[in-house]
């Protein structure tokens, strides 16, 4: 669901035609119990849509950490489904977008002090920390500044002009309850676009095409 907003787009622009595109509610990596039932009820939906199709699932790898089940992670749910199943390759949803290096780049060295937004990030903020995690802004104010400089929105959508003209004060909103920064960072859509056909022909290769 995080993803929501580009996969949208590469459809659009015709880049990916998949048969069936199914999508989890965003921001379940704060519950990794229902983001397991979730999933699990998505992947039985896509076999039953593609019974002769490959399933792709675009998740990242540390996306499902669970306290109660330490060893076990997105990779694990997806094998005990089926072998065959394919997992788009990175750390999270933001790394699809910007790889490690891209984001020392952006972030002039300083990654691991950037709290890393996505369009869907910017949409599912309230859920994620508010609704999901319970924080109030003592907790904002707990987990955010000094342990981050601020947050940076990964754009490959160019929606920077439309927020700040458009819906300046939801940015306002975010800015005032974790008092970090929020900056726009204009990417590509190529790195995703790799990882997804780097996907398609594994896929296809399981598939003997």
């Amino acid at each position: 669901g995080m993803l929501h907003p580009e996969m949208n787009r590469l459809v659009e622009s015709g880049f990916i035609n998949p048969k069936r595109l199914l999508f989890t509610p965003p921001g379940l990596h704060a519950l990794p119990e229902m983001l397991e039932r979730h999933l699990l009820k998505k992947l039985t939906q896509a076999r039953e849509y593609c019974l002769d199709q490959k399933i792709i699932v675009i998740y990242g790898k540390k996306c499902f950490v669970s306290s109660d089940e330490p060893l076990k992670r997105v990779d694990t749910i997806l094998k005990e489904v089926d072998q065959s199943i394919i997992r788009v390759q990175g750390e999270y949803g933001y790394d699809m977008l910007a790889g490690y290096e891209d984001r020392q780049r952006i972030s002039e060295g300083r990654q691991d002090k950037i709290l890393w937004f996505t369009p869907g990030w910017l949409r599912s903020w309230k859920t994620i920390f508010q609704r999901y995690f319970g924080w109030d802004e003592a907790d904002a104010n707990a987990n955010f500044p000094g342990y981050y400089d601020k947050i940076i929105v990964l754009d490959s959508l160019n929606l920077e002009e439309f927020y700040m003209t458009q819906r300046p004060e939801e940015i306002l909103e975010l800015f005032d309850w974790t008092g970090l920064e929020v900056e726009f960072k204009a990417i590509t859509l190529d790195r995703f676009k790799g990882l997804l056909v780097d996907a398609a022909s594994q896929a296809a290769r399981y598939s003997g095409e």
